[in-house]
């Protein structure tokens, strides 16, 4: 062998024996590294907290509503004829017995004639056998006819009475159908739309009124509010400290009165219908409009708040994280009972604990968290 030869077969050999020091090396700090990685605890999740807390609050209720009118008249006529004159114009103020619409009176005042006229006809022919029948009875008592005769005579007046009676009540109605051609408002409202015009058919039974009256003074919200608030409602009712007003679209805060409670609970929804009345002397509030109602309902003592951000939703209803004392968590079912003030009220919370209000969308009961100030 050379001397060349050997020196390259030292040379292989020593790189070899360098790549295998290298190589294990290197696979020992990567065993260092996997070790202290596996030492290294993992951090908790971090969360910030409040404490519940209890206080004596008023009972502010808020419900969102639309107006309606309290009474609506939709004008219809009650006789058949042509429209004679129309005495007010679209969305006019009405006044109580104000003249809206003439229908021609010609037909009716006709019928009227007719009538009185055969009344006045039976009148005659009725008090000519009154005549007769006393005379009857004069001549039965004298002897020159008999009792049979006078009985035919009294039987014919009372007849002809009859008649004459008929007669009268086919006149008192020939006159209201006269006086149904003048059609009046019967109530205070605001005209709406106008479907005739003079000249045109105003016939009984028509799919649409002549024009629809909506009083606007006072003023009607109809409102549905959930079940859980109706015993407070009651009893500030019952205690004669229930309160209620809107706001206006100019800023203007209305007292009101609850009028209406409904008899029964939506089962679909949970919630129960009420109606409310509200001044509206400067016809700011309008039939349809949508509103947010508030109700004052007396004082709630011992109330639990919690910041909103707290409450979370799960299949069973709304819950809380709670802290124990080794700052881990457990899920605490509570009631919703309104927001108010920026706060949740809420039941189902004894005491005064600390609930999880930030980061609690990561939970899990039994985690144990660290509490961040």
């Amino acid at each position: 062998m050379s001397l060349k030869t050997n020196r390259s077969l030292r040379t292989v050999i020593w790189a070899a024996v360098v790549l295998a020091l290298i190589a294990a090396v290197t696979l020992s700090q990567q065993d260092k590294s996997a070790s202290a990685k596996a030492d290294t605890p993992k951090a908790l999740p971090a969360v910030r907290v409040a404490t519940a807390q209890t206080r004596d609050l008023p009972v502010h209720i808020q419900g969102q509503g639309h107006l309606v009118a309290l009474n609506q008249v939709d004008v219809r006529p009650q006789v058949t004829g042509i429209i004679r004159a129309v005495h007010f114009r679209e969305g006019d103020d009405i006044r109580p017995g104000q003249l809206l619409f003439e229908i021609d009176p010609a037909e009716s005042k006709t019928q009227l004639s007719r009538t009185q006229a055969q009344a006045a006809q039976i009148k005659a022919q009725l008090d000519d056998a009154a005549r007769d029948f006393h005379r009857s009875t004069e001549l039965v008592k004298a002897g020159f006819i008999s009792p049979s005769a006078a009985d035919t005579s009294e039987s014919k007046v009372e007849a002809l009475r009859a008649q004459h009676q008929a007669a009268l009540a086919e006149a008192d109605t020939a006159k209201v159908q006269l006086d149904h051609t003048r059609i009046v408002s019967p109530i205070a409202a605001r005209a709406g739309a106008v479907d005739v015009h003079p000249g045109s058919l105003a016939q009984v039974g028509g799919s649409l009124p002549l024009v629809t009256l909506l009083q606007f003074d006072p003023i009607g919200v109809e409102f549905s509010l959930p079940e859980t608030q109706l015993a407070a409602i009651l009893q500030a009712r019952a205690e004669q400290s229930l309160r209620i007003h809107l706001k206006t679209p100019d800023g203007q805060y209305v007292d009101g009165k609850l009028t209406f409670i409904d008899n029964t609970v939506n089962r679909n929804t949970g919630t129960i219908n009420l109606k409310a009345s509200f001044p509206n002397a400067t016809s700011t509030l309008w039939p349809g409009a949508f509103v947010r109602v508030e109700l004052q309902a007396g004082f709630e003592r011992g109330a639990t708040v919690l910041p909103p951000q707290a409450l979370l939703e799960g299949p069973q209803g709304h819950f809380v994280y709670v802290l124990n004392e080794a700052d881990e968590v457990s899920e605490q079912p509570v009631t919703l009972l309104r927001i108010q003030d920026e706060q949740a009220v809420v039941a189902g919370v004894d005491g005064t604990p600390r609930v999880v209000v930030e980061g609690n969308r990561a939970l899990r009961a039994g985690m144990k968290v660290q509490v961040r100030s």
